[in-house]
């Protein structure tokens, strides 16, 4: 079989498995492996000593983080059974802009980071342009208050499973914004899956602060039995969505409190903007169903609700005649 080392390079870059192989930019690829199995070819167990080749991988994540440069285009592979725990706000920090953290492997060899310790347990992005790919996130702890902290950006998170370790371990939100407005702009949520029964838990995002560009495409969103608050996000008093683009989504509360959907304001207000579209809903309020509080001036396309069992939902808000 006739075999080429490529001398022409890929000019449209290399993809394998939806992951970047190679870039089109000048960014380094540092490798990390915090478990016990080596992977193939390996010859030596992750250690923060290591070069952080795949040879030789680094043993966590935040040390990786700090080899990297900033603006550069750095790749943070996560091996497949890579493992490890944030402690406390800060054990794992993204504070280099534009690091992309891959995880390799699939099902339950995905890399997995666990919260254990304390409520306060969070990883936090402080740097612009950061994103995180196909990696398992477990709380190990109850009531973690929330996985990120946000307060840069265009952070963008992507086929990515938040999960209970046990009973009693959430999380009670995901995403926790900062208070300085258009902070954690252009915010991406795509393709992820948080379920649990806990009812402690909350929204997919605290919002604090004004944000502009939201995107949420094809995740779910199962929580629990009677919890009282929104799926997606709880906006505070006086702050906005602007430009939002919520799409393909599927969220299931079985509340039976009124004014629980899938985002909610606590202002009624005209300044918002932007589209959810071809999303489902599913709750137990048969008085009170609704994707937003009134007033909210986002625009509706082909949303579906139901609060009955065995049945397709209709279409809310109605359509306009």
């Amino acid at each position: 079989m006739n075999t080429t080392n490529f001398p022409n390079g890929f000019v449209n870059g290399l993809t394998i498995r939806n992951s970047p192989i190679t870039q089109l930019y000048p960014g380094n690829i540092f490798w990390v492996n915090g478990s016990s199995v080596l992977g193939g070819g390996q010859k030596v167990g992750g250690s923060n000593g290591n070069a952080g080749t795949y040879t030789a991988p680094f043993a966590t994540l935040d040390f990786a983080i700090g080899k990297c440069l900033g603006s550069r285009g750095d790749i943070i592979m996560l091996m497949p059974g890579h493992t490890e725990t944030v402690i406390a706000a800060g054990t794992i920090t993204m504070d280099v802009a534009g690091v992309a953290v891959i995880g390799l492997g699939a099902g339950t060899l995905r890399p997995t980071i666990s919260f254990t310790t304390a409520t306060a347990a969070a990883i936090v992005v402080s740097a612009a342009n950061c994103s995180i790919k196909n990696c398992i996130f477990s709380a190990g702890f109850a009531d973690v208050a929330e996985a990120f902290t946000l307060t840069a950006v265009s952070f963008t998170i992507e086929d990515c499973v938040f999960q209970d370790a046990a009973t009693n371990e959430n999380f009670i939100e995901l995403f926790d914004t900062g208070t300085s407005d258009n902070e954690v702009d252009d915010l991406a949520i795509l393709n992820c899956k948080w379920t649990s029964p806990d009812t402690a838990c909350t929204s997919v995002i605290n919002v604090d602060s004004d944000i502009d560009g939201l995107t949420v495409h094809d995740c779910y969103f199962g929580l629990a039995v009677n919890g009282v608050l929104s799926i997606i996000a709880e906006v505070a008093s006086g702050k906005d969505l602007t430009n939002i683009d919520i799409r393909r989504n599927y969220g299931t509360r079985l509340v039976t409190a009124s004014a629980v959907g899938y985002i909610t304001f606590v202002d009624t207000t005209t300044t918002n903007t932007g589209v959810m579209k071809d999303n489902t809903w599913r709750s137990l309020d048969t008085a009170g169903e609704l994707y937003v509080t009134a007033g909210s001036n986002i625009t509706f396309d082909n949303n579906k609700a139901t609060s009955a069992i065995d049945k397709s939902g209709y279409l809310l808000p109605s359509a306009d005649s």
